[in-house]
């Protein structure tokens, strides 16, 4: 979220190498939320350790990562979302003020509400998933155009011998997470948006 020029809707797609953790720009928030890279970076390890076992084992183990979006414990109502990333009762206190608190930064607030997961489109996506057939061998993938943008003919890491490594967010309006390959192989559209 902090680059220049800003990203525009749809351009985090899962072949761009990662980033880990969401860096906060409010200082409050930040404190109250804990450690967000050192989180990242278990679920990156995660991914890893799925391909190097999908590409060991396929076709008997095959493996299907979903970069889950923001989902809150509980209701998960897009309503509670906040610029610390949680519901007030699940946030660490910090100690600060009222007025600090409030001083939330909107950037921050849209970010989260930008990769905010649904109980619904959650559920829908893991259901797909447990059933998706999952390629091992990628010779479907030619240069078909998508966007205008040439495709490799080589399959991204993301899409490896029994490996799927996908986005999974609700469909939230102006979105930096592309979703076009969760829908081409989970064959799910989502249905709800934050920001109505």
């Amino acid at each position: 979220k902090d680059v220049n020029p800003p990203l525009e809707g749809g351009t985090l797609r899962s072949d761009l190498p990662p980033f880990v953790g969401t860096k906060l720009r409010d200082e409050v928030a930040l404190e109250a939320s804990g450690d967000a890279v050192a989180y990242g970076a278990a679920k990156l390890c995660g991914e890893r350790l799925a391909a190097s076992l999908a590409a060991l084992h396929a076709p008997r183990t095959t493996f299907v990562c979903l970069r889950i979006g923001w989902c809150q414990p509980g209701e998960n109502h897009p309503e509670t979302l906040s610029a610390a990333g949680s519901p007030p009762e699940f946030q660490t206190e910090t100690g600060a003020s009222e007025a600090e608190k409030k001083g939330e930064d909107e950037t921050d607030e849209l970010w989260f509400k930008g990769m905010w997961l649904s109980n619904q489109d959650f559920l829908a996506y893991f259901e797909a998933a447990l059933d998706v057939e999952v390629p091992l061998v990628w010779g479907d993938i030619d240069d078909e155009q998508q966007d205008g943008e040439e495709l490799s003919k080589k399959p991204h890491r993301h899409l490896k011998k029994g490996f799927l490594l996908l986005n999974a967010m609700s469909r939230n309006s102006g979105a930096k997470w592309d979703l076009q390959e969760t829908e081409k192989y989970l064959k799910v559209t989502s249905q709800d948006d934050s920001f109505r």
